[in-house]
């Protein structure tokens, strides 16, 4: 015997909860805010997502896929190494300038938990360090292709980007404006050279 017919699509709502997590925060964001942004019931919302932790932890993946393929297509967009980091902290300066701007989910949480919440750090570290590997193997191509030289590990570059990135996040999320982010940015691509 099969259930009730879904009345919602689980991707879109699945979208609905990264959106709300990403404005507001984990701790901030009550059921209720979840219901009415995912646009559920909270019985269709404990059938397929169990809690607002689980919720939470399938978001942080589900967000972790999204930058990663995101960095890829930049990569793939880009003729050189420095054109791929200056598109990928333009968008930081973008998110700079808008109104409200959201930050990135991942240093969000980073910043929300800190160590204090186990059940979230260790999503937070691996999201974390998918994205600094990427930026590894972007780093190794471009030494490969003779783009920068290879004056520090790729390792410990990708680290140094990966910190520079969520660093001037958080910043923007306390209130650095557009034109401070530009010329902290304009300083992290001239690093590359």
């Amino acid at each position: 015997m099969t259930g009730r017919p879904r009345t919602y699509r689980r991707d879109e709502a699945l979208e609905a909860a990264v959106e709300l997590f990403w404005r507001q925060g984990y701790d901030a964001t009550s059921l209720d805010d979840l219901l009415h942004a995912m646009k559920i019931s909270k019985s269709s919302f404990y059938a397929d997502f169990q809690s607002k932790k689980a919720l939470y932890h399938t978001c942080l993946q589900h967000y972790q896929s999204f930058v990663v393929n995101h960095l890829q297509n930049l990569q793939s967009q880009s003729a050189s190494l420095p054109q791929f980091f200056q598109l990928v902290f333009q968008e930081v300066i973008e998110d700079a300038a808008a109104r409200e701007p959201k930050g990135c989910l991942i240093v969000n949480s980073a910043v929300e938990f800190g160590q204090h919440r186990q059940e979230f750090s260790e999503e937070v570290r691996t999201a974390l360090e998918a994205v600094q590997s990427t930026f590894e193997r972007v780093i190794r191509a471009g030494i490969k292709d003779g783009q920068i030289s290879c004056r520090i590990s790729p390792k410990v570059s990708a680290k140094y980007l990966t910190t520079c990135l969520s660093g001037i996040r958080a910043m923007i999320k306390g209130g650095m404006s557009a034109r401070d982010a530009k010329a902290v940015v304009s300083k992290i691509i001239r690093s590359l050279e």
